[in-house]
């Protein structure tokens, strides 16, 4: 009698354990659920601020402060010994050395950075050529040509659910940039103004 008490205890918890196991499992997004999730994230994550650092081609760590609009545009503005200023707005990329350096602007109209923090982001409109998740981190690979390297970018974030943690963008002349983000907030209103630079 102690016997059968003891397995059907047994059973109780063994069912019970397994029972939990098959919620998680069904809880865990696919790394295909996780990539569309991120782009909902993206989609929805509206006017926000935070900060940046960003490591060039030559190893050198840059920081400073970024927003967005949502609609597309953004601002990143690096910290003092640097001036610079980098806008992205309507398909352009402006960039300011210093307070007193013209402005240079370049079409990026083919760049993903040109749609990243808009409403107008899609994972259709680009190739997805690799998704990987490692532990509690996730990695979508986009580019804008299926057999190039040049111009794509690799997004990071959080998993199961999506955070933007980092991108690595591949330009043109294949030179890779990567930018780590921290502290993204919500704000209500900046004036659209604050992202143009002439």
């Amino acid at each position: 009698m102690l016997y059968k008490k003891s397995s059907f205890i047994l059973f109780i918890v063994f069912f019970v354990l397994s029972f939990s196991t098959m919620i998680k499992a069904e809880d865990i997004p696919s790394s295909n659920q996780w990539a569309k999730s991120f782009e909902g994230y993206l989609f929805g994550l509206g006017p926000v601020s935070g900060k940046f650092s960003q490591l060039d081609k030559f190893g050198k760590l840059s920081k400073g402060n970024f927003w967005s609009n949502g609609k597309g545009s953004i601002k990143f503005s690096y910290l003092p010994e640097s001036e610079l200023v980098i806008i992205i707005n309507d398909g352009l990329i402006s960039v300011k050395e210093t307070k007193n350096s013209p402005v240079n602007k370049y079409s990026i109209k083919d760049s993903p950075i040109s749609s990243l923090f808009s409403e107008n982001f899609s994972l259709d409109s680009f190739a997805i050529k690799q998704i990987t998740i490692e532990g509690n981190i996730g990695t979508i690979e986009l580019r804008t040509k299926e057999n190039s390297k040049r111009n794509s970018i690799y997004l990071t974030g959080d998993y199961p659910k999506p955070k933007l943690r980092q991108w690595k963008l591949i330009d043109t002349q294949n030179n890779e940039t990567l930018v780590f983000f921290s502290k993204i907030s919500k704000f209500d209103f900046l004036d659209e103004n604050f992202f143009n630079m002439d």
